[in-house]
């Protein structure tokens, strides 16, 4: 046994390969803190050279929900178990119908797939057994338990004496606790956050094997002595114990340089432009006071914690020296409160500029925008979930839709692209606000589009902790049955997606959807659906404005628009004006003094009618950009890397 290198940690498909694992890269640093040598083996890779970009595109864009990736590889991870496979596929074109009525072809292809996993792992297995290390875990995120279980069960088989770890979000909780008791070629299982426990396990799991007493085990750890001792316990949450890192800024950079190595020598090395993720704080603080409804990313964790601003920066500037690379993904749930003030100004000095991506609450102001976009932010994913103020409180997102059509405004004005969606399939909403939205969208094609999403229910989401309470009798997603070889008890305990099994269109495809029951719905797919048609073009739509002091000019290349070019002079320019800040329409006539009421609504029905302007949450929102506006970076740009996912090309 190689003595300086005796500790694998894998990176198991359908992990990102546009952008090296966080959580390895963090691990690893940690256990060279604690004196421990590790390598990182990005398998992610090795299968999309396995398994080429054609099937890997597939497999990248099915829903995770869908179970797709785990089902390919559940014959490895379970071979005794052989589920209807025709079920499971005809359940998954159900929902995912085929664009060309290919879906003999695909099924076909799929079922190919699924008998060509046992080769990939054992070609894996033997590139990492031929460096004979001791112990080998796996990351676990989204679709890569099944996978990850895969790999373990077929290097135990081939190497009895090695050590298994597995942890990861998806090994939180009641997760980690049911891998740990259901399989049992998996030896050790972190349930949380292993930052600061794993150095100390690595060495007594080197001394020990499995062989460590349970009151040993660090609090978050399940290990093989639990088997016989009984699984620890806890008293807050769900009762089972996970581990809290407390304090971020001790934390050591992540050490991504195994998979720069892998990427240099891959197949596909120029079709990756790498980002470098990176983590400023954990938790989330909106989360504190309200929970979106729907939202499971913090798991059982209430607590927030953030780097201080000034690290911030600097952590950024020097992984970006280190690697070579100015994207710079941040994988924080949200934006820390204090950054756009404490952080920025250090990147906005930089002679050339990070290109950064952050997720943030929508209630930007304007002049927060144009400083995250001064100091390199290219990106955003902003939770604007709705173009509707009753659905938002139903979600408990805190914000308005006329808060979240400014802010798309000021993300084109300002040259930053915004990754949302509009959210639908909620406990209680009504059909007549997506007819509402519906009528709304055509006018906004001008702003970045989005996409029209149903709701998912995750574990440890609002709406699954208390079901009851919506309504809702959830159970596992569906498919999970044609992968696990699990009682429905456990799969409950294991599985991240669920489905209300009181939802007459939970096993379909959305747009099979009866358009006279949810008509509303229907509408706002489909006009999501022309909006990003719209920019499908050379030349996105615009509508944009500029003001000689006397006059507004006003140019407009929507497909809605009232006329191409148009002058607004006098009482309607005040109004505009007033409009393009989201001006409360109780408030326009102490402003416009000189003006009747009666003026004042003709004036701003005037506005509405031409298209200019729009009523929400009892302001009047302007629509208009400011000529002329910053150009959007390119989506080969996106910070978070890029993968040239062309076949052929």
């Amino acid at each position: 046994m190689s003595p300086d290198m005796q500790i694998f940690l894998v990176n198991m498909p359908m992990s990102a390969v546009e952008r090296p694992s966080l959580a390895l890269g963090l691990l690893k640093s940690a256990l060279t803190r604690a004196g421990l040598r590790s390598r990182i083996v990005y398998a992610n890779i090795w299968f999309l050279e396995y398994a080429g970009l054609a099937d890997y595109n597939l497999l990248e864009t099915s829903p995770p929900e869908e179970a797709l990736v785990d089902w390919l590889f559940a014959g490895v991870a379970f071979p005794d178990f052989e589920p209807n496979h025709a079920l499971f596929l005809e359940r998954y074109f159900r929902r995912n119908p085929c664009p060309h009525n290919n879906e003999a072809e695909l099924r076909a292809n799929f079922l190919k797939l699924r008998s060509l996993i046992g080769g990939f792992i054992d070609w894996t297995c033997g590139k990492i057994l031929k460096e004979r290390p001791a112990m080998v875990g796996c990351t676990s995120t989204f679709n890569q338990h099944v996978p990850s279980l895969a790999l373990l069960r077929r290097l135990r088989e081939l190497a009895p004496g090695l050590i298994t770890l597995m942890g990861g979000a998806n090994c939180e909780s009641v997760m980690g606790r049911t891998t740990h008791a259901r399989f049992p070629w998996v030896d050790y299982v972190v349930s949380g956050e292993a930052d600061t426990l794993i150095g100390g396990l690595c060495r007594d799991i080197l001394t020990h094997g499995r062989d460590i007493p349970a009151a040993d085990l660090p609090f978050g750890v399940f290990g093989p002595a639990h088997r016989q001792a009984g699984d620890p316990a806890t008293l807050t949450g769900d009762l089972v114990h996970r581990a809290v890192v407390e304090n971020m800024h001790a934390l050591p950079l992540p050490d991504f340089s195994d998979y720069f190595a892998e990427l240099q020598s891959s197949l596909y090395a120029d079709r990756v432009h790498p980002g470098l993720p990176m983590e400023f704080s954990r938790g989330c603080w909106w989360q504190r006071s309200s929970p979106c409804t729907f939202c499971g990313l913090n798991g059982a964790l209430m607590t927030y914690r953030q780097k201080p601003a000034a690290q911030a920066s600097e952590e950024m500037i020097e992984m970006s020296k280190r690697y070579g690379t100015s994207r710079i993904e941040a994988v924080d749930n949200i934006l820390a409160n204090d950054y756009v003030e404490k952080a920025l100004p250090r990147l906005v000095a930089l002679p050339e500029k990070l290109a950064i991506f952050f997720e943030v609450k929508a209630n930007l102001k304007r002049d927060e925008v144009e400083k995250l976009a001064a100091g390199g932010v290219r990106c955003i994913q902003p939770g604007i979930e709705s173009l509707d103020s009753r659905a938002l409180k139903l979600m408990g997102k805190g914000t308005t839709a006329a808060q979240n059509v400014q802010l798309l405004k000021w993300c084109r004005q300002f040259g930053m692209r915004v990754i949302w969606s509009i959210l639908w399939g909620f406990p209680r909403e009504s059909d007549a606000w997506y007819a509402q939205m519906g009528r709304l969208l055509p006018l906004l094609h001008h702003l970045q589009p989005g996409h029209a999403v149903r709701l998912r229910y995750q574990r440890f989401s609002l709406y699954h902790r208390a079901a009851d309470q919506y309504g809702l009798t959830l159970s596992p997603a569906a498919s999970y049955r044609y992968v696990y070889p699990l009682s429905e008890r456990d799969l409950a305990d294991q599985v991240y997606y669920f489905e209300d099994s009181e939802d007459d269109d939970a096993g379909r495809d959305f747009r099979a959807l009866d358009a006279k029951r949810r008509p509303g719905v229907q509408a706002v797919i489909q006009g999501m659906d022309a909006w990003g048609d719209a920019w499908c073009g050379l030349t996105p739509p615009m509508l944009s404005m500029r003001d000689t002091g006397d006059e507004i000019i006003v140019e407009d290349t929507r497909e809605v628009a009232a006329e191409r070019e148009q002058g607004v002079k006098g009482l309607a320019r005040e109004i505009l004006l007033a409009a393009d800040q989201g001006m409360p329409e109780a408030r326009l006539g102490g402003q416009l003094k000189g003006a009747s009421l009666m003026e004042i609504e003709e004036a701003t029905a005037d506005l509405i009618a031409r298209k200019l302007i729009v009523r929400l949450d009892a302001r009047l929102v302007g629509l208009p950009l400011w000529n002329p506006c910053t150009p959007m970076p390119a989506l080969t740009a996106f910070p978070g890397g890029y993968l040239d996912r062309r076949v052929g090309g």
